[in-house]
């Protein structure tokens, strides 16, 4: 007979832990220091499109767009010498083409003995703060435009009235001069 209560407990973290990693509204995927990934949750088969099934095995850049591909070259140097990236905000392809403004965090995977073997990633999709972004921005742009626009005008209103009353006092003197 064996004591097994440390192998229970350590058990039921683990699911408690995937548990956890199944519901999160975030994508969190795992990837080796080759850029192959492990592990795909449904946040993540959500926002990308492609399914666990299609996605692990897979490189990671099949969701980074061609230009980009650079980018997740750093990425894997700063894991490989244990750096983590916290909020790096970025751009990821979906299945059919999107494009997708996201914020990752970015930690390395350690075996039990100590090594990196890995990396997790959290992805957040951060597009609908971009749109928030940028219509704000049109939005200020305009309101500039709009303030520029009500300055001119009052400087050609004080110009008319200027001109206005030059004109106006003129005639006016003569007359002033012949009734009085």
């Amino acid at each position: 007979m064996r004591d097994d209560t440390h192998e229970r407990l350590a058990e039921s973290a683990r699911a408690h832990l995937a548990s956890i990693v199944e519901s999160s509204d975030d994508a969190i995927v795992s990837k080796t220091l080759q850029g192959v990934i492990r592990s795909w949750n449904r946040a993540a088969e959500r926002l990308f499109g492609y399914t666990a099934e299609e996605a692990v095995g897979q490189p990671i850049t099949m969701i980074i767009p061609p230009e980009r591909v650079q980018e997740e070259r750093e990425i894997l140097d700063r894991l490989r010498r244990g750096q983590r990236m916290e909020h790096f905000e970025t751009v990821r392809v979906a299945k059919d083409g999107r494009r997708l403004d996201v914020a990752l965090t970015i930690s390395p995977i350690r075996n039990g003995a100590g090594v990196i073997v890995g990396a997790s990633k959290i992805v957040r999709d951060i597009s609908e703060r971009k749109a928030s972004e940028q219509a704000q921005q049109r939005t200020i742009g305009e309101l500039r435009r709009a303030e520029e626009a009500l300055r001119e005008a009052d400087r050609r209103k004080d110009e008319f009235l200027a001109m206005l009353s030059h004109e106006l006092l003129n005639p006016l003197a003569p007359i002033r001069y012949a009734v009085a």
